[in-house]
């Protein structure tokens, strides 16, 4: 009682699309997951880019030389020089 040699084609070329159907299916959870990587990494972006534009706006009302005057002449007590207390370097 030999196997006939079909069958045993039959069960490789089973096994191989077998094989192909399992690598289509996790090359398409690598894809999916890639997306939500790539989804999750242009949310963070764009969070990012509202806080810089945030963190830019203040850094211009804090350094505003209006400000920055007004600062000093009230915590510090400073003024514009007098005309004789200012020293030209030749």
């Amino acid at each position: 009682m030999q196997r006939s040699p079909r069958w045993g084609q039959y069960v490789a070329l089973a096994v191989v699309g077998l094989g192909l159907a399992l690598a289509q299916v996790w090359v398409r959870l690598q894809v999916v997951a890639v997306g939500y990587a790539l989804s999750n990494a242009r949310q963070l972006v764009a969070t990012l880019e509202g806080e810089r534009q945030a963190l830019e706006a203040q850094w211009r009302a804090l350094t505003a030389p209006a400000r920055l005057a007004e600062l000093a002449t009230q915590r510090l007590g400073l003024a514009a020089p007098r005309p004789e207390q200012v020293v030209r370097v030749p």
